[in-house]
C-alpha cells in the first residue's frame, strides 16, 4: 500500500501543480492561494466568524484579521455586525469575491478539461466515484 500512496501522492502533487499555474502563477489572480481558500470557504459555507476562519486555515485570529483587511480592502469580502451579538462580525464574500471563485473554478475546469477527456466514459465515472469515496473519508476539521 505504501508504493501506492506514493504513485498517489506524486500524481496528485502534479495536477495540484498544473492548477496552481492555471490559475495563481500567471499573474492572472489579484490574490494568494491562501486568501483563495478563505474566500472558497466562504463561498462554501456562507458567512463565517474570524475565528471559524482562522481554525478553519489553522492560523492566528490576528493572521486572519490581517489577511481580511487586505480582501476587504480589495472589495471581495465584507464584515458586518452579528445579528445575534453586535460585537462579532461576520466575514461573507461580496459579488466580487463569488466572481473570482467562479472565475477561478472555470480556469481549473478547462486546465483539467483535455487531460480528463484522454479517459473513457466509464473511466471518468469511475474516477470520479472512487475520488469522493477517498474525500468522504477524509477527517473533516472543523466541520464537527
Amino acid at each position: 500500500m505504501k508504493a501506492e500512496l506514493e504513485q498517489f501522492l506524486a500524481y496528485f502533487q502534479a495536477i495540484n501543480r498544473h492548477l496552481r499555474s492555471a490559475a495563481f502563477d500567471q499573474n492572472q489572480q489579484p490574490i494568494t492561494r491562501v486568501q483563495w481558500l478563505l474566500m472558497r470557504q466562504l463561498h462554501r459555507r456562507g458567512g463565517m466568524t474570524i475565528g471559524q476562519l482562522a481554525e478553519h486555515l489553522d492560523v492566528r485570529p490576528s493572521t486572519m484579521s490581517q489577511m481580511l483587511d487586505r480582501l476587504e480592502k480589495s472589495g471581495y469580502v465584507a464584515r458586518k455586525p452579528d445579528a445575534q451579538d453586535a460585537r462579532v462580525k461576520v466575514i461573507n464574500l461580496t459579488e466580487t469575491g463569488s466572481e473570482m471563485i467562479r472565475k477561478t473554478e472555470v480556469t481549473w475546469m478547462e486546465a483539467l478539461s483535455e487531460p480528463f477527456g484522454h479517459l473513457g466514459e466509464d473511466e471518468r465515472e469511475m474516477f470520479v466515484r472512487l475520488m469522493k469515496k477517498l474525500s468522504d473519508h477524509l477527517p473533516k476539521k472543523g466541520d464537527a
